[in-house]
């Protein structure tokens, strides 16, 4: 299991909700996603996610989120860090 911080510059919440419910139709997240948590940061926005491995993250990425991002017309340029996951508690 693997993290992914996604940092967006000059990101915001408008540019968010307009990504997320094609990304995650009726609020489900991809098989084997952990968490999604998403809020705004000094600079831009920020995501992160507990995905089953980086790849299937990389294949998410390449084929929906890629696409997604520019049927919106969003030019943007994410940053990405990814790190495995050690330990996830949940309540």
């Amino acid at each position: 299991m693997d993290a992914v911080i996604i940092d967006v510059p000059r990101g915001n919440a408008q540019f968010y909700d307009q990504i997320a419910p094609k990304l995650f139709p009726e609020g489900k997240l991809p098989k084997g996603w952990q968490v999604h948590i998403a809020g705004p940061t000094e600079s831009g926005w920020r995501i992160v996610n507990v995905v089953p491995s980086q790849e299937q993250f990389e294949a998410f990425a390449r084929d929906q989120l890629g696409p997604t991002l520019r049927e919106v017309g969003e030019d943007v340029t994410p940053e990405l860090t990814f790190f495995p996951v050690h330990r996830l508690i949940r309540a």
